[in-house]
């Protein structure tokens, strides 16, 4: 008798040439939320007049960039340790954040 469909797994080799697609969409994605960051805190008038917008939403928008870069990471099984799957994706996503919320709260002169 044979086994039952169980679905298709690709072969270990080839999980991690699914980066090479899933990583530039989730950098698109986090550019997109660091651009909305952007202009939520200094908005049309280029942070000349000292109108800053909602930080909360500054920081979750960036906080969700960081997320999106993230992802491909712990969802992609590019190699077989769990830990380092999850090491990889906490610090690019801290990176991210960080630097994120420093690019958008303190804009070039």
């Amino acid at each position: 008798m044979s086994t039952p469909y169980q679905g298709y797994e690709p072969p270990r080799r080839t999980r991690p040439l699914h980066l090479l697609w899933a990583v530039p969409l989730s950098v698109a994605g986090a550019l997109a939320a660091l651009a909305f960051a952007s202009f939520e805190w200094c908005g049309i008038t280029a942070c000349r007049w000292g109108d800053r917008g909602s930080p909360l939403v500054v920081g979750l928008a960036t906080l969700l960039a960081g997320a999106m870069v993230s992802a491909p990471f712990w969802l992609i099984r590019w190699t077989a340790r769990t830990p380092v799957r999850i090491a990889v994706g906490v610090v690019l996503g801290l990176a991210v954040w960080v630097g994120g919320w420093y690019w958008v709260t303190h804009p070039a002169p």
